[in-house]
C-alpha cells in the first residue's frame, strides 16, 4: 500500500484536491447543502458510544505521531520511517493550526446550524473548525506507516484514521467538511514524506 512512486504521486494529487475543494467550499463560514444533515447525523449517534471510542479519537491527538514514531522505532529499527512519523505528524498539527486561522471558519456551535448539538468529551462551541488537526493527524501516521505494515495492519491504521475523523463530528467539534478537509491535508503531506523518505 503505497509503496511505489505512483501510488504516492497519486495519494499527493488525491489528498491535495480533496483538501482545496473542501478548503473552497468552507470558504467564509458557508456550510453547503448536505453538510449539516451529515452533521445531524453522525452527532446523532447514542450517546453511550462516546467513552468505548474515546480512544480511538485519539489516534489524531498532537502526541500520537511521538508514539507511532516510537512504535516503528521499535519494530524495524528504521531511523527514517520512525523521524518521518514525528516530523511530519507533529508538523501537520501545526500546519492545521496555520490553516484555521486562514480559513477562519467556526466550530459547529459558532454558526447558525438549526439542529441543537451534542456536545461530548472534547466537542465544545469555541473555536476554529477548519481544518481538523485530528483527521490530518491521523491520516499522516496511516499514510507513512502504510509501506513498512503488512496490507492487514495498514488496514487498520486507516480504519483508526477515519475513525478519528469521523469521531470528531460525533462529539461535536467539527463538521464533516473540517474532517474531509484535514484528511485529505494528511493524506498529501504523508505522500510528501514517503517521496522524500522513499527515495532515500
Amino acid at each position: 500500500m503505497l509503496e511505489t512512486r505512483r501510488d504516492q504521486l497519486t495519494a499527493l494529487a488525491a489528498g491535495s484536491g480533496v483538501f482545496l475543494v473542501s478548503a473552497a467550499l468552507a470558504w467564509d463560514d458557508n456550510v453547503p447543502p448536505g453538510e449539516e444533515p451529515l452533521f445531524e447525523f453522525i452527532n446523532g449517534w447514542p450517546d453511550w458510544i462516546a467513552w468505548p471510542l474515546y480512544p480511538v479519537m485519539q489516534f489524531g491527538m498532537v502526541v500520537a505521531p511521538f508514539v507511532a514514531g516510537a512504535v516503528a522505532w521499535y519494530l524495524t529499527r528504521k531511523r527514517q520511517p520512525a523521524l518521518a512519523l514525528v516530523s511530519t505528524g507533529f508538523g501537520m498539527w501545526l500546519v492545521a493550526k496555520l490553516v484555521k486561522l486562514v480559513v477562519d471558519r467556526p466550530r459547529p456551535g459558532g454558526l447558525q446550524l438549526d439542529e441543537v448539538i451534542n456536545y461530548r468529551i472534547d466537542g465544545g462551541p469555541d473555536g476554529l473548525g477548519f481544518v481538523s488537526g485530528h483527521a490530518a493527524v491521523g491520516f499522516v501516521i496511516a499514510v507513512v506507516a502504510s509501506p513498512y505494515l503488512p496490507k492487514r495492519w495498514a488496514a487498520v491504521l486507516w480504519a483508526l484514521a477515519t475513525g478519528a475523523a469521523t469521531l470528531r463530528v460525533y462529539v461535536g467539534a467539527h463538521l464533516p467538511l473540517d474532517s474531509v478537509g484535514g484528511a485529505g491535508l494528511g493524506i498529501a503531506a504523508g505522500a510528501v514524506a514517503l517521496l522524500i523518505v522513499r527515495r532515500r
